[in-house]
């Protein structure tokens, strides 16, 4: 019986959240403006975080691929030192 009244109540506060008075309120040609940059604003945000978040993805595979170049790259570098030292004496 309490879950039929339940329904009945909430069917109430819908039909009541859809009853509409009138506001007779203002809204001036710069709210229209503010809307639009906070529309802006949020997309571009939203792409800003999507890019971050895409370079951290990326960061987790190539932080493996630079270890190996640069332990690569300090042999290398060694052994031009090796010839050089070589070449003078």
């Amino acid at each position: 019986m309490e879950h039929n009244q339940i329904g009945k109540k909430i069917i109430y506060l819908a039909l009541l959240a859809t009853i509409s008075t009138p506001a007779y309120a203002y809204l001036d040609p710069g709210t229209g403006s503010i809307i639009f940059q906070a529309i802006i604003a949020s997309v571009v945000m939203g792409f800003a975080t999507i890019r971050l978040w895409w370079d951290k993805f990326l960061s987790l595979f190539s932080s493996r691929k630079s270890d190996k170049e640069s332990n690569q790259k300090n042999t290398e570098s060694e052994e031009v030192v090796v010839t050089d030292k070589e070449n003078k004496s």
